[in-house]
């Protein structure tokens, strides 16, 4: 049956976040954002909301276009924008939660944002995987390399890297279209936070084409140049990993 991925639209936001809340039923992430169940009706206002002024969020569906459902779902963030105005902004917090339970999620949440603050700050242009959501009915049929493989051609034609969070299932998939996972930062939820055992989140980025072939690391060691030309012995690499 044919897939297609397209813009997700107003009217698309109940289904669409039907197939994230069925895909991470189990899994934490949910406990620590709606600790007490969510109420959708509060959260697609809230969506809604959030799309009239967004500049950066792009929300896609994968259908099948024989039955007409939504099948997966994405959002990307993409920061083409030059400029640190235009950058990432950490967000301020968790509007919606109170007490130990908004500690506890912005702890969880904050632990990411530090690393990506890290290592993109507001003032590097890339894109960025907030989440992807399959079916759990519809797996193995392409649905997450359809998504997936749009925003690697986004990212193609605005020569930007991608990064993105990986949950340990959607190592393989993100390996296989060519991520790196990096290993000169780490991320670790601790127990004390998250009331799980200690796990560490592959963080993950792919480079562009236009970086020939330099790393991540190697393009942040350079000084992040713009269009990946970096010095080496006095010489532009254009992008080429090169070592002295």
């Amino acid at each position: 049956m044919p897939l297609a991925v397209l813009p997700a639209q107003i009217a698309d936001i109940e289904p669409v976040y039907d197939v994230y809340f069925k895909a991470f039923e189990k899994e934490p992430i949910l406990q620590f954002l709606y600790p007490g169940g969510v109420d959708r009706a509060a959260h697609t206002e809230g969506t809604k909301q959030w799309w009239a002024h967004d500049r950066n969020g792009y929300t896609i569906k994968c259908i099948d276009s024989n039955t007409g459902k939504i099948v997966g779902m994405a959002c990307w963030d993409v920061f083409w924008r030059p400029g640190k105005e235009n950058g990432w902004e950490r967000p301020e917090g968790i509007p919606w939660l109170e007490g130990e339970e908004k500690v506890r999620c912005e702890a969880v949440l904050g632990a990411m944002w530090d690393v990506r603050e890290k290592l993109f700050g507001n003032k590097r242009r890339h894109i960025y995987l907030s989440v992807m959501a399959v079916d759990p009915e519809q797996q193995r049929r392409g649905v997450g390399r359809l998504l997936m493989q749009w925003g690697i051609n986004l990212a193609e034609l605005l020569n930007l890297p991608i990064y993105l969070e990986s949950s340990k299932p959607g190592l393989g998939l993100y390996e296989a279209v060519g991520f790196e996972r990096l290993t000169h930062v780490s991320l670790v939820q601790k127990e004390e936070v998250t009331g799980l055992p200690d796990e560490e989140v592959p963080l993950m980025v792919k480079m562009p084409s236009a970086a020939k072939g330099l790393s991540f690391k190697e393009w942040a060691d350079k000084g992040y140049p713009e269009g990946y030309q970096a010095q080496v012995n006095g010489h532009e690499t254009n992008g080429i990993s090169k070592h002295d």
